[in-house]
């Protein structure tokens, strides 16, 4: 008798009405839509940042480990940079990095730049990366989905490589899947991932805007905005400059 009045107090003291239930689930569902997003984007940025680390360290150690089988000292004197016709030869490109790299695949091999993102975002820009996998001579994949695209670099002793650490996968934003590295000297290996954000703003209308000479001489023959005048225009001491003199619409490209 005691234990079943005992039962009647516990259970009037502490059961719950539906409503207080839906009410507390209700909270509950608000809290965790309002919290998960941002522990999922946690620990996604969290995964991002180790792979970038785990794709360095790829690239560091297999260009060192290249490097060493040839014995040499100096990155320039690597055979990608002097027996691959500047790195446009696939199968000399595949047959020195597989010496080094574990490959699962390569542009020897299948593969292609169709498979790969057509663009990366900026964070905080409006504008997208320049940067296209269509530029990049040689790419190759490791068994772990990185991607990665060997370039030559103006500068005969240093070569680039383009890495998306994650392979199609979004966000596809540089400096969060995609990062640029340059080797050089005796095996430095530092992170330039600053040149994936230059976006060309060079035209006829910002010439100061244009930093290499091959951007300003492609101006030559543009057309002010708005008008038919296509000035001359040429490259001087590191600017691109107009002489001031109008040539007509019968110049304009």
């Amino acid at each position: 008798m005691l234990a079943q009045g005992f039962t009647r107090v516990f259970y009037g003291q502490y059961a719950f009405t539906l409503a207080e239930v839906l009410i507390t689930l209700g909270i509950i569902g608000i809290v965790a839509a309002i919290t998960l997003p941002a522990l999922i984007s946690k620990n996604q940025d969290k995964v991002l940042e180790n792979q970038y680390a785990k794709a360095k360290n790829i690239l560091a150690n297999g260009y060192k480990l290249m490097m060493a089988k040839y014995e040499i000292f100096k990155v320039e004197n690597l055979p990608i940079l002097n027996d691959c016709s500047a790195m446009n030869e696939k199968a000399c490109m595949s047959k020195e990095h597989k010496k080094a790299f574990n490959i699962a695949s390569d542009s020897n091999g299948g593969l292609s730049s169709d498979i790969l993102p057509e663009s990366y975002n900026i964070q905080g820009e409006s504008e997208k990366s320049p940067f296209k996998w269509d530029d990049v001579p040689y790419l190759f994949a490791t068994a772990d989905g990185m991607i990665y695209g060997v370039l030559q670099d103006e500068d005969v002793k240093t070569f680039s490589v383009v890495a998306d650490v994650n392979g199609s996968k979004n966000p596809n934003t540089v400096r969060k899947d995609l990062y640029k590295f340059r080797y050089s000297g005796n095996g430095l290996l530092a992170d330039v991932s600053s040149e994936l954000e230059q976006v060309n703003k060079c035209s006829i209308d910002s010439l100061d805007e244009c930093k290499t000479e091959e951007a300003c001489w492609a101006l030559d023959g543009v057309p002010v905005s708005g008008t038919d005048d296509c000035p001359e225009i040429y490259w001087f001491n590191g600017k691109c400059s107009e002489t001031g003199g109008s040539r007509g619409p019968w110049y304009c490209r």
